[in-house]
């Protein structure tokens, strides 16, 4: 598995993350739908309001790539927008070409285009993002754009977003045809616990990462939504911070291995980076003992963050540890197990913390279960292999 380093959090997370992976979750499927149905209305205006970070952006990129399937489409960012840059903007993402610079010239070309545009096909769309941040010179002129008209039919459709006061904004007297328009307004929701999990492993196996549900496992995922309020945002930043001290982490702390050992001489060694390791006879196991003594599929373990817990397969002749025999038992650092003629030691074991305990035994109940998946998958990967020989 690659590092889980700051650069696969950036590509997942982060300023490298691909722009085009949306993991669409309720709230922003409602919000979707609540755009496509207001700016279907006669008055085709709509506002998204939400925290920073809650995926409003995410959200009317989605919107104006759907909508310039059919209709001119400008989407405009509105932090610090002066009347110039909105009406530039506009002209250029609708395609206007101008040769006048001056200001009156300008906005007769954005009304002509707009109008005609209505009249032959249908009105353009106008998404001023952040409109909240925009200049009050700006939002005059977006008040001004809102009340053009072709005969009788408004003459650019609008979404705006910005936080929950975007709506008291429009009560003012200089947003009195915006308001005029009466617009509907949708507030996004956050990640639900299960949409925050499937959230961040999605983005992590998209940016190439593996095993995503070892580098975020229900508790973590859990932990990660507490602290960010499950806003996506919020959310991106909290997993690049957790994946880079997974790494300080793994960096410092010895990865887990297994010294198998006959009659005191060594055999070989197993670094325990997977979840999973079946030790058995058979060449299917993950960690093969030739011994007579041992079973095809003898016992399993299983590698937590903070823990490895042996578990007996229903061997014929059990598993012992430290001349015990168990059934199934959280190991120790240099714990033996012994089987037949061979030992096997048991090195780097992280401590165990109380809530992992718990977590253990609680899983304790699934065993079984995994085991019939388990010897199902291997079923079914011998006979592929047969075939092919």
């Amino acid at each position: 598995m690659p590092a889980h380093g700051s650069s696969l959090g950036s590509k997942a997370f982060g300023e490298h993350a691909d722009a085009g992976l949306i993991v669409a979750y309720q709230s922003h499927q409602d919000a979707l739908r609540f755009l496509s149905s207001a700016l279907g209305q006669a008055n085709g205006i709509a506002l998204l309001q939400g925290p920073t970070g809650a995926g409003k952006s995410t959200v009317i990129k989605e919107q104006a790539d759907w909508s310039s399937r059919d209709a001119a489409v400008a989407l405009v960012e509105g932090t610090h927008l002066t009347p110039r840059r909105l009406i530039t903007d506009m002209l250029s993402q609708f395609g206007v070409r101008t040769v006048s610079q001056h200001d009156e010239q300008l906005l007769q070309a954005v009304n002509n285009f707009v109008t005609q545009q209505t009249r032959t096909a249908r009105a353009p769309v106008l998404i001023v993002d952040n409109a909240d941040r925009a200049t009050s010179s700006a939002l005059r002129l977006l008040n001004w754009l809102a009340a053009l008209d072709a005969r009788g039919n408004y003459a650019l459709r609008i979404v705006l977003t910005g936080k929950e006061r975007l709506s008291a904004l429009l009560r003012h007297a200089s947003m009195r045809s915006l308001a005029r328009r009466h617009p509907a307004a949708y507030s996004l929701n956050p990640l639900t616990a299960r949409e925050t999990m499937i959230y961040l492993r999605t983005r992590l196996i998209a940016a190439g990462g593996e095993r995503a549900e070892k580098v975020f496992p229900v508790d973590v995922c859990d932990r990660l939504r507490e602290l960010s309020s499950g806003w996506p945002g919020p959310l991106n930043e909290r997993a690049i911070e957790a994946m880079e001290r997974t790494t300080e982490l793994q960096s410092a702390r010895p990865i887990p291995r297994v010294i198998v050992t006959r009659d005191g001489e060594t055999v070989t060694e197993y670094e325990l980076k997977e979840q999973k390791y079946v030790i058995g006879r058979t060449e299917l196991a993950d960690i093969v003992i030739e011994d007579s003594y041992v079973s095809k599929m003898h016992a399993m373990l299983q590698v937590y963050a903070n823990a490895i817990v042996l578990i007996d397969l229903n061997s014929t002749n059990g598993t012992t540890v430290n001349s015990r025999l168990v059934p199934k038992t959280i190991l120790r650092n240099n714990d033996i197990i012994a089987l037949g003629r061979h030992r096997l030691k048991i090195e780097n074991v992280p401590a165990l913390s109380a809530e992992m305990d718990e977590k253990i035994r609680a899983s304790d109940t699934m065993t079984m279960r995994h085991l019939e998946d388990l010897r199902r998958s291997r079923a079914i990967h011998t006979i592929a292999t047969l075939k092919h020989q």
